[in-house]
């Protein structure tokens, strides 16, 4: 039995809190050599600068998103767990794992030098490995393939004509987000007073895990980086932090990516992709403005 983890997180509030003095820490793991027989990552790169741009518009600083370039499987476990021993987590309100990378069926990472599965490392930041976190959201982005199948797509006609043109009318194409829909009627809600209370939780929630393709599948990326990564920075360039949730995001990027048709030669011309999340979130999370500090 486990010892009882402190926490400064109401369980009866319908929203997690983003009002601390960080917003929380970004790990961006980036692979873009290897020396286990994987190709190199062209592109990756500006995957990493659109992240950079992109991520302080939800509210991280800049000097809080790390990238690390290139690391063994050893070094990424060490990473993970030189987290137990940062005193500022105390003070986040969320943390965020980027994987760019080549990936293999089941969730299996890759490594500079060896592959390692997705859902064990997710372990590291369970309440009891990260007590710091613990009923706080844990948001992993996983830019890789899953497997090698390919999507090659369906026709679709749709024949409801007026509620299409309704919805064109409201749709930015070039972000693959809804113009002027409100999710949540304006709404702000209060938590009540904190106490004492001891309650039973599950080590896995408050994850949520966002794949750039569906299960079994490929991930496309060129030079200009990766469709699932560009099409999330768009989103989030856009994004209305009042009314969208992460969950509205992600799904706009889906939406986005689907929207894409691949261009290359051979087998892998003229094939889709559809991104995914999976989430075990247990409130609704908005990227609202930080309060200006005193």
């Amino acid at each position: 039995m486990f010892s009882t983890i402190r926490t400064s997180v109401d369980p009866s509030s319908k929203r997690y809190s983003m009002e601390s003095r960080l917003r929380g820490k970004v790990l961006i793991f980036n692979h873009r050599e290897f020396t286990n027989g994987y190709s190199p990552r062209v592109g990756t790169e500006k995957d990493v600068e659109r992240l950079l741009q992109t991520l302080p518009l939800l509210g991280y600083a800049r000097e809080h998103i790390k990238v690390f370039e290139n690391q063994d499987a050893s070094d990424i476990e060490a990473i993970a767990g030189k987290l137990k021993t940062d005193a500022e987590l105390t003070q986040c309100d969320s943390l965020m794992v980027f994987f760019l990378t080549h990936g293999e069926q089941n969730d299996r990472l890759v490594a500079r030098d060896e592959t390692f599965h997705l859902y064990e490392f997710i372990e590291h930041f369970t309440p009891a490995a990260l007590p710091a976190m613990a009923g706080k959201p844990k948001l992993f982005v996983v830019q890789a393939c899953r497997g090698g199948r390919l999507d090659r797509g369906v026709q679709l006609q749709s024949l409801v004509s007026g509620l299409a043109s309704t919805l064109v009318s409201r749709f930015r194409f070039d972000t693959g987000s809804f113009v002027g829909a409100n999710l949540v009627g304006g709404r702000r809600y209060t938590c009540p007073v904190q106490d004492n209370r001891i309650f039973s939780y599950p080590e896995f929630a408050d994850f949520l895990i966002a794949m750039s393709s569906h299960h079994g599948h490929v991930s496309f990326r060129n030079a200009q980086g990766s469709w699932y990564i560009q099409e999330l920075c768009n989103v989030i360039e856009s994004f209305d932090p009042d009314d969208e949730s992460i969950l509205d995001i992600l799904t706009a990027t889906n939406n986005a990516v689907s929207r894409r048709v691949s261009n290359v030669d051979g087998r892998r011309n003229n094939k889709k992709q559809i991104s995914s999340f999976y989430s075990t979130l247990t409130k609704k999370l908005y990227f609202m403005p930080r309060p200006l500090q005193s």
